[in-house]
């Protein structure tokens, strides 16, 4: 259940992750997608609300309440350096960058808190690596001046460690707590939002095209994030993060198949290996 999960929730959002950037590239004013992420979490907290409501929590314990804050932090503000970041590369190239290093944060400190890889496991997450590298090749093997040059690669870097951290903090919340945590980090990204972006005046106001994609980004992200807060309940969270990681395969085909973003030979050869990691982690299960 826990690689199902993870795998529905890496196809919504890189189908939420697409729709986010080319919503930043077609509203013509700064702060955009910012903006969109303003309007998807009051779209995603609603909807999360119902969620709770239809399917409430059995528990949901002071420690859990905890956690869910320090997953709110993280989650707030990689929501609209997220979108920052799909709108000022290509999209083909930014997504993998942030992937490998929060593939890489869980994978390195879950076994240190408790959450050993089995043998399956551990050779999934070593494959997902190269995987997530090829594809952000841009068709081409990465070389050093590749992975260390350019707005890309730092952008990608700090989403992917606060993707990592904030995988971190849902794993150690008990599973009887539900989709709480989704209601509670996707409410209070709405008052941190504009409180982290007002003093950079980041925020587009906002304008019909602003409200129709942050309606269509919450509604596919929402899913999204229920999906993932109960896997990293219920799975080891280096292998859920390493599915999650895949998010950027659904990207990078729909960039190809909408905006002809070139897709290259080692790029689909790295998304062939992620075929073969998921395969390892549903056998380990």
């Amino acid at each position: 259940m826990p690689v199902f999960l993870g795998g529905l929730a890496a196809a919504l959002l890189g189908v939420g992750d697409f729709f986010g950037g080319v919503g930043g590239r077609r509203i013509d004013h700064r702060g955009a997608v910012v903006a969109i992420a303003w309007v998807a979490s009051c779209v995603g907290a609603a909807v999360a609300g119902l969620f709770v409501l239809v399917f409430p929590p059995a528990d949901f314990g002071r420690i859990d309440f905890y956690w869910t804050l320090v997953a709110l932090v993280f989650a707030a503000t990689v929501r609209p350096l997220l979108y920052f970041s799909m709108e000022r590369g290509p999209m083909a190239v930014v997504a993998p960058t942030f992937s490998l290093v929060s593939l890489v944060i869980p994978a390195v400190v879950g076994p240190l808190t408790g959450d050993p890889l089995g043998g399956a496991e551990l050779a999934g997450v070593a494959l997902a690596m190269p995987a997530v590298l090829l594809i952000a090749s841009d068709g081409k093997l990465p070389t050093n001046r590749s992975l260390w040059s350019g707005e890309a690669l730092l952008l990608g870097c700090s989403v992917g460690a606060l993707l990592g951290c904030l995988s971190l903090a849902f794993a150690q919340i008990s599973p009887d707590a539900g989709a709480m945590p989704a209601f509670i980090t996707q409410l209070g990204a709405i008052g941190i939002i504009p409180l982290i972006t007002r003093p950079f005046r980041l925020m587009a106001p906002l304008s019909p095209d602003v409200r129709r994609f942050g309606l269509l980004v919450g509604l596919i992200d929402i899913g999204a994030v229920i999906a993932t807060v109960i896997a990293f309940q219920r799975g080891n969270v280096a292998v859920v993060a390493a599915m999650l990681g895949f998010a950027p395969v659904t990207t990078m085909t729909l960039a190809w198949r909408v905006y002809h973003e070139a897709v290259r030979r080692w790029q689909w050869v790295g998304a062939a290996l992620g075929a073969a990691a998921i395969i390892l982690f549903s056998t380990a299960t």
